[in-house]
């Protein structure tokens, strides 16, 4: 019996000897986690709300009328987050430009008057701009030569402002304006139009006169002729303009400036082949001042006239380069009107707006 018993107990004895060699194996499977991402917290901030604008790119085309285009980007600069919501941005040009216009600028801002030229709300809709945010967009403004006339060397100014209403109580209002200089573009853009679909539709006369005024009583008449001949007994498609007697004097060593509206026949439609710049190169032009002084006595002494003739298309746009045309005429010394033989001034240019005589005469037979 007991030799039985011992053969059993070796057995088991090698088994859990055996089993307490064996290796276990641990399989590990790798966890990816997320990277975490940390933001820096806005910095250089004031406090309350603070919006901003400023010009990152800036484009003016002169063709097909004209437009411009620029990417704007407002920021907010405070610490307290801004509803954009109907908060408006307004484009506005400053044209540099001193010549008498039909088509003044009429936008008040900052004591000088401006065009309009585009303008957008940065949401219409509930928008937060939270501190040290900005949003980018573009704003364009089209059709400019209907109402500047920029064949020009010189700087024009597009001026953006933000919030020119004042919704947004801000700790800083100075930078809610930025200004982009660019240049008109003389001498850049020539394309070739047709003369015939230009008219002119506005003229202007500046006069300075000399050291004897034109007094208060004394009355003027004044006709801008289509031609340097002409059937003078129709005032028929000429520019006129009449100073009354008692309208208003004409200080000596001052220059006047004085619109001239056109005479218009009965059929007259835009499109008048009287006053189209063709018929201008053609036949010339004349001005013819007469003066009728209170008494024969008074003399009025005039040192220089200029001429501004604006030539525009039945669309309303600017002829490219000869929208705007200036004709200076610089008196011989001592050229005085009066009531006796000198009692008109004629002035007259030729087929390329250049003067071409000056002379006083008694009669407009004498022309």
């Amino acid at each position: 019996m007991k030799k039985s018993i011992f053969p059993a107990l070796f057995g088991m004895a090698w088994v859990m000897n055996s089993f307490s060699q064996i290796r276990i194996m641990e399989r590990t499977t790798p966890i990816k986690m997320s990277p975490t991402t940390t933001t820096a917290a806005p910095t250089n901030l004031v406090q309350g709300k603070d919006l901003s604008v400023s010009i990152k790119s800036f484009q003016y085309d002169p063709a097909n009328g004209g437009s411009l285009t620029a990417t704007y980007v407002v920021r907010n600069n405070g610490t307290e987050p801004v509803d954009v919501n109907n908060i408006s941005l307004q484009g506005y040009i400053e044209n540099v430009s001193t010549l008498p216009t039909m088509t003044p600028a009429d936008y008040p801002l900052n004591g000088k008057n401006y065009y309009a030229a585009g303008g957008t709300s940065l949401a219409t809709f509930s928008t937060l701009l939270k501190g040290g945010e900005q949003i980018e967009r573009v704003i364009r403004c089209f059709d400019l030569s209907k109402r500047m006339y920029l064949n020009t060397a010189s700087n024009c100014n597009y001026v953006l402002v933000l919030d020119n209403d004042n919704k947004v109580n801000e700790a800083n209002e100075s930078n809610n304006m930025v200004t982009q200089p660019f240049r008109g573009y003389a001498g850049q853009y020539q394309p070739t139009v047709n003369p015939n679909l230009y008219y002119l539709t506005g003229a202007f006369l500046k006069i300075k006169t000399g050291s004897d005024s034109k007094e208060m009583e004394s009355a003027v008449n004044i006709r801008l002729i289509p031609s340097t001949i002409k059937n003078l007994n129709d005032v028929t498609n000429e520019f006129v303009k009449t100073i009354a007697k008692n309208e208003k004097p004409l200080f000596s060593n001052l220059t006047e400036t004085l619109m001239l509206l056109l005479n218009r026949p009965s059929t007259y439609t835009l499109q008048n082949p009287a006053t189209n710049l063709t018929s201008f190169s053609l036949n010339g032009l004349g001005l013819v001042i007469e003066y009728k002084p209170n008494l024969f006595t008074d003399a009025w002494k005039i040192d220089q006239v200029e001429v501004v003739l604006h030539f525009k298309d039945a669309n309303d746009y600017y002829h490219p380069t000869q929208g705007v045309i200036t004709i200076p005429f610089t008196m011989p010394a001592n050229t005085f009107l009066d009531g006796f033989a000198k009692r008109m001034l004629v002035c007259k240019a030729d087929g390329n707006f250049n003067p071409a005589s000056i002379k006083i005469i008694e009669r407009i037979s004498a022309y």
